[in-house]
């Protein structure tokens, strides 16, 4: 098991989320979050999850975004099965 990371910083580092469905409401979370300043999400990924034919995406965001992102997946009843810190 990995210990709980305490990066606070601005720096964007890249994350799995693996959630239950990948339409409608997960893709709008998402363009909402890439709104926000050093995150970003390939276009492409939002695209096929948009299409019903992805339901994980990676994302390059600070780690405090991501218990946002998580809050606000849930607000919109997508099921959230994993979200992985990525080596680089």
């Amino acid at each position: 098991m990995q210990p709980i990371n305490r990066d606070y910083s601005e720096t964007p580092r890249r994350k799995l989320f693996l959630l239950g469905s990948g339409q409608g409401p997960a893709v709008e979370v998402f363009e909402a979050a890439a709104q926000q300043r050093s995150t970003s999400i390939d276009p492409q990924h939002l695209v096929e999850m948009a299409a019903g034919r992805r339901r994980s995406l990676t994302l390059c965001t600070p780690m405090q975004m991501v218990p946002e992102i998580v809050r606000s997946l849930a607000h919109s009843n997508v099921a959230v099965y994993q979200v992985q810190l990525l080596e680089e």
